[in-house]
């Protein structure tokens, strides 16, 4: 029955590449937790609650400067290896550009990082973040996501060792953020090699338009956004409403009812760069998705209520939430598949950037309601329960988004012209 089930599960090589870049988030999973006990141990719930708003923070911020090129890149990579140049340089430009004027606001005011060494990590973090992310890009416009996946685990490990550094060496937990950055900077380091042959290989460089770039990158900005959105905001507004204490508790339970959300990263890494040639069988796909959810789900749930007293300590123990983060969590895998398909296999348009328009103000505006209203009235499991109806919404949008433009290419006649294969996972 196993044997069976593992077969219908890797038919086809988009399932292939899938399983092979989750055992690898695997592990990227198992350090993040590694990474918050370690926290939660040597410096205490307050500080671990800080270091998730300063992570959710910088990674809400990169969305916005970085505004797409980077997923733009990988689709280029993806479609045309040799414009490789052309685009990075293109992508370079706007990340800088974008860069000076969204960090400016958190640079020169208080409200969200109040002292002279948050602002230093933040700035810090976000320069490496932004080399390392154009690197794990090239990789996956490669096709070779279990590369760039690898050197995402080396940077998750070395921050382990920067922690057990610190407090080895009692610094304080400012120095600690500061292991993010360094960490970072010497994973991308091995990656530019690879990067410099490509640029190489590319001897009849080709160019792609300006206005093409811009609008791709616009419409991956948006699906990206969307999507974070819905993953970091939670982390921005409960210290607010609450204290990072109690962030600090929502961070333990989600470390592990993350893990199913890992399944929602891979796909856009996977399916979309892939979706771009594939025609994805919707029905079929979302049975091997639930095959492998429903059950992995229940694990996690069973595991949160067990691991989490045992590893963080029992004051960290609360009854409700982690059934509501693991709902939450596994709505959210079903949404980034049809997320993923449907911005993979479209030209930008304006019936495209009209749907993911709509994601993004859900994600902005309706989540982050939801959210301010819910944590508000219920305390932090609010956060969970605002994420999952938000996400109920999106799915609906994008599997509509999906079928309408499909109706329309096979009007047209396009889906045949078109180089695309019907496919499942």
């Amino acid at each position: 029955m196993i044997h069976r089930l593992k077969n219908y599960l890797q038919q086809g090589k988009t399932s292939s590449y899938l399983i092979k870049t989750f055992l690898m988030y695997g592990l990227i999973a198992v350090s993040i937790i590694i990474t918050k006990v370690l926290i939660a141990r040597f410096y205490g719930q307050e500080e671990l609650g800080l270091f998730s708003f300063f992570f959710g923070l910088v990674s809400l911020v990169f969305l916005f400067t970085s505004f797409g090129c980077p997923e733009a890149l990988t689709q280029v990579i993806v479609k045309n290896p040799t414009a490789f140049p052309d685009a990075a340089k293109k992508a370079g430009r706007l990340i800088l550009i974008f860069s000076v004027i969204v960090t400016i606001p958190f640079l020169t005011t208080n409200f969200f990082l109040p002292t002279t060494g948050l602002k230093i990590n933040f700035a810090l973090y976000l320069m490496t973040y932004t080399f390392f992310y154009l690197s794990y890009s090239f990789f996956r416009g490669q096709k070779q996501f279990v590369t760039g996946t690898a050197y995402s685990l080396l940077n998750r490990l070395l921050f382990i060792g920067a922690i057990f550094a610190g407090a080895y060496l009692s610094a304080p937990f400012e120095i600690v953020l500061s292991g993010l950055s360094v960490a970072l900077l010497l994973s991308t380091l091995p990656t530019l090699p690879a990067l410099l042959r490509s640029w190489r290989a590319a001897a009849e460089k080709s160019t792609i338009p300006f206005r093409e770039f811009l609008l791709l990158a616009f419409s991956l900005f948006l699906m990206q956004a969307g999507f974070y959105l819905l993953r970091e905001a939670d982390l921005i507004i409960i210290p607010y409403l609450t204290d990072f204490k109690e962030l600090g508790l929502y961070s333990a339970h989600s470390s592990l009812s993350n893990i199913i959300r890992l399944i929602a990263y891979v796909f856009p890494v996977v399916v979309l760069p892939l979706a771009v040639v594939n025609k994805y069988k919707l029905k079929q796909s979302l049975t091997k998705i639930l095959l492998l959810l429903i059950p992995f789900s229940t694990i996690i749930l069973g595991a949160t209520y067990l691991l989490v007293p045992l590893l963080y300590g029992p004051e960290y123990f609360h009854g409700t939430l982690p059934l509501a983060l693991v709902l939450s969590s596994a709505i959210m895998v079903v949404y980034s598949y049809f997320n993923s398909v449907f911005v993979g296999e479209n030209r930008v348009s304006g019936a495209v950037l009209k749907i993911v328009g709509l994601d993004f103000v859900l994600s902005l505006l309706v989540n982050t309601g939801l959210t301010i209203l819910l944590v508000w009235s219920w305390g932090i499991i609010g956060a969970p329960i605002a994420t999952a109806l938000t996400v109920l919404l999106k799915i609906w949008l994008n599997v509509y988004g999906i079928k309408k433009l499909r109706r329309g290419k096979e009007n047209n006649g396009e889906l045949a012209a078109e180089n695309t294969t019907p496919a499942a996972l």
